[in-house]
């Protein structure tokens, strides 16, 4: 760019005054620094989207930029001022300040241009203007220039930085120079809040663009382009919730960033400070800064909560409104009714109040908390009466949900939230809020000082009986039942008999009256819990049904925990449509919600996967999804246990028996690390049963040992001391390897014993798995009439019910029964009910003796044929040693024989094999 001799200039002395001072031959260095565009700063990062949102300066008349300090606005014209003159456009540039009289205006705007590069022979004495603007002097220098640029003829672009700083004398000669300009003349200007031009005419008619804040915040990308992608991705997510995309906060971090440890430095903190100081609050009133110190306490500036505690919209309207915060007063929400102080600005003035009116900060502090708390917003109402430093706010508070009350209200994640604001202090003066700290030491896997802390508060209250000085002892019986239960992973450790009588009763008044109605909720929530897991069904539904009865409104988890109860209740009945309305029903209630909630999420998604899987509708999933729906958290074990019993079956059914067993391991290994014994033996049953099933009893066997697992059928049976989830997974587990084992005997006697209690219990999904499991148990021994007896029960059983999943897993052996029964000539509905399952089953065209030989087991004989040892058999059909002696012992109880060369003849003699 040519830069041309001034033709006048200004000593210092002249910038303040109305007159012209005597031209120089050299400009002044504080005239240089008005008329010349900044240099980019060192390391500029271009903000590509802001640049392409302001392009086409030059197809406008004007282009303006309003925004508050720090956003680069001075940054970005300096951009395109550089980019264009590089391009042989003329550029002007003024940075402007509150000294700027009309006649200053109009010379620096003609030393703009000449040093921009307008040859000095266009400026002549002609004015084109009239002599009625705010001073004639002014009007001769602006006159000269709108002359020299019509003569100029190619496009010229002025800038204008700092428009709201001049004088309203001076802001009238812009709008004069807006309106009547030469045409090849278009205008870029910024400011922080609007000068009063009117701009409004050239944006209506397309001659004009606004641009605020928003397009000038740095986005994600924006921000690991403006750190050379030197951020990790937590790194990053910090850095743009902290600064929201200010420029100024990220140049400030960027400066003081800790190469060598990757963090930002502490010195950023104190120069964010000096900059919001110095630069956005230095001109505020007195009555403004009070305001925005007040609504600095506001975590969301909403006008009913901000009126109510301030008392008036005052403070809210007047902050709003200052233009200096446009841009750092972010809508937060869809409309705009709620904004939020930028948090870089919010922390600045809470420190600053706590330095000029702590007294007002407490204050503050705890009729927010108030507010809060009575909207219902816990988190945010404890947060700030612990900014108070009120423990006692803070125990009342919390206290008035209690455990119970806030799981039924926010599950798992809202205990966590809430376990950091109970201090030691506020434990010891609230046993329920011990109560808090015990259950959250549960979740987090503490199970010992789980235990000892719910011990030691036991003899603080006396067993419970006994709560603080005016505090609810039937509030802490049942927050105490919550802890119980949160400690066995269910209603295990609830007194079985009368549990009904042992939490508080439900009063008359307890549905018009609030703590009546929360104590009542969560009361018939517990026992619905409870009924559900002992296989109580008809009470389950009748506490369910009391529950609903009795919500709040805002005990939403609890209604997803009863509808969840529901739907198993109907599911273990199968009651397949109630089951699937009930679920769904959860699975909406969690999604609108608890949409961050993982756990819920996964738990709702799984239990709705078993629906399927039952009635053989299971879906294709990936291996890294089933495996990730093994993983839910949370306190009831019934629910996390059947994630991981499903993603068990769809791995088998998906990927084979080795990728189930792989997973129930590493599921078993996550069970024990959390210390619910309740939880490890349910995993356990289920790997003891997979492997005994895969041909591993040995280790099955091995298992069951270490886990400690009940053997007697009467300790197996018991549905009182567990769920009927986990007796049915035990009892399952224990059939496949008695069966694996060569215990027929006792494996079938303990089948029968499930299906006597899934009958008396109304538990039709067990009594199928159940005679499934005999009809396999005897046809391995060598029983088929007694396998179709089964057979044929599981079929009248199942008459109404497509749970076909438990024959399905059993293919091999079901094909094979279900040609016996056929040939047994049966009535008329079991033959129908027979043909429609061989159908389900895909049933192959085997014939004679090979129905009485599995699939693996043929394999074996084939390969015995051969004269292959064990361990050949094992490595060419790709199981275990033990597995194929597994298979050996079925196969010679089959055939009757004890060696495999008999085994081998006698196959060929039913020409199994050739």
């Amino acid at each position: 760019m040519r830069v041309y001799p001034f033709r006048m200039a200004f000593d210092v002395g002249g910038l303040a005054g109305s007159d012209i001072a005597a031209p120089s031959v050299e400009p002044s260095w504080l005239l240089q620094g008005k008329v010349r565009a900044p240099a980019l700063p060192a390391g500029y990062v271009r903000h590509a989207s802001a640049l392409q949102r302001l392009a086409g300066v030059l197809q406008r008349r004007v282009t303006a930029l309003q925004a508050p300090g720090g956003f680069g606005k001075t940054t970005v014209l300096a951009d395109i001022a550089q980019d264009l003159a590089e391009h042989g456009v003329l550029v002007g540039w003024m940075s402007l300040d509150g000294e700027d009289t009309p006649n200053l205006f109009g010379s620096y705007l003609a030393h703009a241009f000449e040093l921009a590069g307008m040859e000095p022979s266009l400026f002549d004495t002609h004015d084109a203007w009239s002599s009625t603007s705010p001073s004639p002097q002014a009007v001769q220098w602006i006159g000269r220039l709108a002359r020299a640029l019509e003569r100029h003829e190619a496009p010229c672009l002025l800038v204008l930085d700092e428009v709201d700083r001049l004088p309203r004398r001076t802001v009238r000669m812009v709008e004069l120079l807006l309106k009547h300009a030469p045409r090849n003349l278009h205008v870029a200007m910024a400011f922080r809040a609007s000068p009063a031009l009117d701009l409004t005419t050239h944006v209506l008619d397309g001659g004009g663009l606004v641009v605020g804040a928003e397009a000038l915040r740095f986005s994600r990308a924006d921000i690991a382009r403006f750190f050379d992608e030197g951020l990790s991705p937590a790194e990053l997510a910090e850095l743009e919730e902290r600064t929201e995309g200010w420029p100024v906060a990220l140049m400030v971090c960027r400066a003081t960033r800790a190469s060598e440890a990757g963090v930002l430095s502490k010195d950023a903190a104190q120069l964010h400070e000096n900059y919001i100081r110095t630069n956005l609050l230095r001109d505020l009133s007195a009555e403004d800064r009070a305001c925005l110190l007040d609504l600095a306490l506001f975590e969301r500036i909403e006008s009913d909560l901000v009126d109510h505690v301030l008392g008036s919209s005052a403070a809210r309207l007047r902050v709003v409104a200052l233009p200096s915060l446009h841009g750092l007063l972010p809508a937060a929400d869809t409309d705009g009714t709620v904004r939020r102080l930028h948090p870089l600005l919010r922390e600045h003035c809470v420190r600053e109040l706590s330095i000029a009116a702590p007294a007002r900060k407490r204050r503050l502090h705890k009729r927010i908390a108030g507010a809060l708390a009575g909207r219902g917003e816990l988190t945010p109402a404890w947060r700030h009466a612990a900014a108070a430093g009120d423990s006692r706010l803070v125990g009342r508070l919390m206290e008035h949900y209690g455990v119970c009350g806030l799981w039924l209200r926010e599950g798992a994640a809202g205990l966590l939230s809430a376990a950091p604001f109970v201090t030691p202090e506020i434990a010891a003066r609230y046993p329920r809020l011990d109560l808090l700290r015990c259950v959250v030491l549960c979740l987090s896997s503490q199970r010992d000082e789980a235990e000892a802390r719910f011990e030691a508060i036991a003899r603080r209250t006396d067993g419970f009986s006994r709560d603080r000085k005016g505090g609810d002892a039937d509030a802490l019986a049942v927050d105490r039942a919550f802890a119980e239960f949160a400690l066995a992973g269910g209603a295990g450790r609830l007194p079985s008999c009368d549990i009904e009588s042992w939490l508080p009763a439900a009063g008359p008044g307890a549905v018009g009256d609030e703590r009546g109605r929360m104590l009542a909720g969560a009361r018939y929530t517990l026992l619905c819990i409870a009924s559900c897991e002992r296989a109580r069904f008809e009470e389950c539904r009748r506490h369910g049904l009391q529950a609903r009865a009795h919500s709040t409104g805002d005990t939403r988890f609890g209604d997803v925990l009863v509808e969840i109860c529901l739907g198993m209740a109907a599911m273990a009945q199968g009651r397949v449509e109630e089951a699937g309305r009930a679920y769904r029903r959860a699975r909406q209630g969690a999604r609108k919600h608890f949409s961050a909630d993982p756990w819920l999420a996964a738990s709702t998604r799984a239990l709705a996967f078993e629906l399927d899987l039952e009635r053989n509708r299971g879906k294709e999933m990936p291996r890294r999804a089933i495996e990730n729906m093994a993983a839910p958290g949370g306190i009831w074990v019934d629910v996390r246990s059947t994630a991981i019993a499903v993603s068990a079956e769809l791995m088998l059914a998906r990927y084979g028996s080795e990728a189930a067993v792989e997973l129930l391991s590493k599921s078993l290994r996550n069970a024990r690390a959390t210390g619910i014994r309740r939880l490890s033996d349910h995993v356990s049953a289920l790997l003891a049963g997979c492997l005994a099933e895969v041909g591993r009893p040995d280790e099955a066997a091995q298992v069951w040992l270490e886990q400690g697992l009940p053997c007697a059928a009467a300790e197996l049976l018991d549905v009182e001391r567990r769920s009927w989830r986990t007796m049915e997974a035990l009892c399952c587990g224990r059939i496949r390897l008695l069966a694996a084992l060569g215990e027929s005997g006792a494996a079938e006697a303990l089948a029968s014993g499930l299906c006597a209690v899934a009958s008396e219990r109304g538990l039709t999904r067990t009594l199928l798995r159940g005679l499934t499991l005999s009809m396999v148990v005897a046809q391995r021994a060598a029983q088929p009439e007694r396998a179709v007896t089964h057979l044929a029960e599981f079929l009248r059983a199942a008459r109404g019910v497509d749970y076909v999943r438990p024959l399905v897993r059993h293919r091999d052996v079901s094909r094979a029964v279900l040609r016996l029964l056929l040939a047994t000539n049966p009535d008329d509905d079991l033959r129908a009910a027979a043909e429609s399952m061989q159908k389900t089953l895909g049933a192959p065209p085997v014939t004679g003796a090979a129905a009485f030989f599995t699939t693996r087991e043929i394999e074996v004989l084939e390969a015995a044929a051969r004269g292959l040892r064990n361990k050949e058999m094992a490595a060419r059909l790709g199981i275990s040693t033990p597995g194929v002696r597994y298979h050996l012992r079925n196969i010679y109880r089959r055939a009757g024989v004890g060696k495999r060369a008999d085994a081998v003849e006698y196959a060929r003699s039913l020409g199994v094999l050739r």
